[in-house]
């Protein structure tokens, strides 16, 4: 694979894994309890499970992409 494709692959994965993450904090937040319907924080850690890793996933993916791109430099051109 070239190195755009990369860039491009490391960009939507973690922009989807970024959005998994947070619909999965959501679903996290507002876990009701099915037996009483109120709000029940200690129900629904799967979520925020899946949250911690969908966030770990993008977290990996900005780094993959910044550190491909430590020490590259532009040449730049002067023309006159």
């Amino acid at each position: 694979m070239s190195g755009k494709t990369i860039d491009i692959l490391c960009w939507v994965v973690g922009l989807i894994m970024l959005a998994v993450g947070i619909r999965q904090f959501y679903l996290f937040a507002t876990y009701r309890n099915p037996d009483t319907g109120q709000v029940d924080w200690q129900g629904g850690t799967n979520h925020l499970w899946l949250a911690i890793g969908a966030i770990a996933v993008t977290c990996i993916c900005a780094l993959a992409y910044f550190l491909r791109h430590v020490n590259k430099e532009e040449e730049i051109h002067i023309t006159q």
